[in-house]
This record gives structure tokens, C-alpha cells and sequence, in this order.
């Protein structure tokens, strides 16, 4: 007579649990997969990718009586297109400004041995080969400037300018006229501070900068670009010059 074989209660326990753990640890490594398809990234493609990832879990998984609404979707696609390409012309503007501000410090190094004006105090003198040259600067026209050429002892001497337009203009000393209370260009050897004062019929006071003339000795290049060596006028940037001569 055949015996039937009979399976113990702890057995049955065995088997029962081994089956529930191999249920469990294939149920954490389908979440681990599913959920591994999705990225963290923070640009907008990564971002884009890992909204259709969701998308496409949720459509396979929705409430066929209730299913997602496409205006919403439509709405969500075209914010994720929008921000794509606002990152994609940052990246492209920054990209221009890198290249415009190697050609410019390339192009400046073509300045070196150029005369230009910068702010400053113009000094004219009257001896042979001293500089005779200032330049002014204004922001709206003015109806006179007066120009005051100052020696060592104080002495001043004032000449008028009529009319001047609003920009920068270049003088040199033979360009003033009617200078009171004397021609200061009759002494020799003499150097003068040329200062300036704008002035309108109505009262008002445009503003009005002194330029000084320097010469580019040399250019170099600093992490906020170029830089003008002007010996003994100290240095500039490019920014910093009002004419180029």
C-alpha cells in the first residue's frame, strides 16, 4: 500500500516565505528599474526627458474613463519647447560675447603708438616742443565755454568759446582767442592747467569734461580686458577713451 507523503507545517512555512521574499525582491528590483528611467539633470532636455518618461508611465496607467486632458499636456509641452530654447540662446549669447571680447583685444593691440584724449588735466605749454593740445567733452550744447589757462603762480587767464556742440572737441592753444586779462602765449616757456566751464543763456550748466592727450605705449590684457600703457599718463581702458587720433 502507497504511502502519501505529508508536508509539514513548518515546510509549508518554509515554502510560504521563500515564495513571499522572492515576490518582494522581484516587486523592489521592478520600482528600482522603472524608477532608475528617470533623470535628476537640470537642464531643459534632461528636464523634457524625464517629463515624457512620466508621461508615458502615467498614459499606460490612466483611468480609461478618465483619462489626461491634452489641453494640459499641449500647455506642458510647450513651456518645456520655450525653456529649451531660452537656454539654448543664453548659451549662444554667451558663447558671441566671449568671441566679441577676444576680437576686441586683438583689435587694440593695433592702438600702440596711436595718440589719444582720456579725462583728465590737460597742462599746454609754450616752449618748443611742449604739448599744446586739450580736448573737451559735452553732454549737451552749450552756448559758451570758458576756457582758464592757470600758470605755476596762479595767475589765470581766461578765453571764451562761442556755440559749441554737443561731443568731443580737440584745441590747441593757437585756437583761443581774446584771452583776458593778457595773452598768456606771449611767455615763453611757460605751463599752463587748462580748465573748462560750459554755460547757457537760461542759466544752465552742461556738464562738461577736461580730456588730456596720451600716447599708447603698449597693451595688455587682464581678466576684464584690455588695458592701455600710457607711460607716464598712467593707464586706461578701453572704455575710458574719448578720441582716438
Amino acid at each position: 500500500m502507497a504511502v502519501s507523503p505529508v508536508m509539514t507545517n513548518s515546510a509549508a512555512t518554509t515554502k510560504s516565505t521563500s515564495s513571499a521574499a522572492t515576490t518582494k525582491s522581484t516587486s523592489s528590483t521592478t520600482t528600482t528599474s522603472s524608477s532608475g528611467n528617470v533623470g535628476t539633470g537640470s537642464s531643459a532636455n534632461e528636464l523634457l526627458d524625464s517629463f515624457m518618461t512620466l508621461l508615458v508611465a502615467q498614459m499606460q496607467n490612466q483611468d480609461p474613463t478618465d483619462p489626461m486632458d491634452n489641453n494640459q499636456l499641449t500647455a506642458q509641452l510647450a513651456q518645456f519647447n520655450t525653456a529649451a530654447g531660452v537656454e539654448q540662446l543664453n548659451t549662444t549669447m554667451n558663447s558671441m560675447g566671449t568671441l566679441v571680447a577676444s576680437m576686441q583685444q586683438m583689435n587694440s593691440a593695433d592702438w600702440v603708438g596711436r595718440d589719444i584724449m582720456i579725462a583728465g588735466d590737460p597742462k599746454v605749454s609754450t616752449a618748443d616742443n611742449g604739448n599744446q593740445k586739450v580736448g573737451l567733452s559735452l553732454d549737451s550744447d552749450a552756448d559758451e565755454v570758458t576756457v582758464t589757462l592757470t600758470d605755476a603762480a596762479g595767475n589765470a587767464y581766461n578765453a571764451k568759446l562761442k556755440n559749441v556742440e554737443a561731443g568731443v572737441h580737440e584745441y590747441t592753444l593757437d585756437d583761443f582767442e581774446d584771452f583776458q586779462p593778457s595773452d598768456p602765449r606771449t611767455q615763453a616757456d611757460t605751463s599752463f592747467t587748462v580748465s573748462f566751464t560750459a554755460t547757457n543763456a537760461d542759466g544752465s550748466a552742461p556738464a562738461i569734461t577736461a580730456l588730456k592727450p596720451a600716447k599708447v605705449q603698449s597693451v595688455s590684457f587682464t581678466s576684464s580686458g584690455a588695458v592701455l600703457q600710457l607711460g607716464v599718463d598712467g593707464t586706461a581702458s578701453l572704455s575710458e577713451v574719448y578720441l582716438i587720433e
